[in-house]
């Protein structure tokens, strides 16, 4: 397993080091921080990009692993609505559902050829609907709609 990023003092990283210890034959890298430049790299070594979030607004590691074409299963919140549709371009998992989340990372890891269709999926969908172009537009509509035009 490849963690990227930190593991959160406190709580997070009490329950990491418990599962570590109890887990000792497992293989977990945790990365620390990466900076932004080098993330391509790390998505490229992953099969499925996971991100299991109680709430959030549109998170860009979400919209980053979507753009390198990797199949993402995340959990129906915040922005994640507005860019992953369940089964075209990723899958959704319930949120605190653990054993779900579990089955889903290995159903996708057993399914080499969903895995690559949800990928190039995900990766169009952020080619066609995300670009700064369509940024640009949404804001300008905001913009115009706040100021009454």
């Amino acid at each position: 397993m490849l963690l990227v990023g930190e593991i959160r003092e406190g709580e997070d990283k009490k329950l990491f080091d418990e599962f570590r210890a109890l887990n000792p034959e497992q293989r977990i890298v945790v990365t620390g921080h990466v900076p932004h430049k080098d993330l391509p790299a790390y998505y490229s070594l992953m099969d499925v990009f996971v991100h299991p979030s109680l709430r959030d607004g549109m998170p860009n590691a979400v919209l980053e692993a979507m753009a390198c074409g990797k199949a993402v299963i995340a959990t129906p919140v915040g922005g994640v609505l507005d860019v992953l549709e369940d089964g075209v371009n990723g899958r959704f998992t319930p949120v605190n559902d653990a054993e779900a989340l579990a089955q889903g990372i290995e159903a996708l890891l057993k399914d080499e050829q969903q895995r690559k269709q949800l990928g190039e999926q995900a990766r169009k969908t952020i080619q066609t609907a995300f670009t700064p172009q369509k940024e640009l537009e949404a804001n300008l509509r905001i913009y115009n709609a706040l100021v009454g035009k």
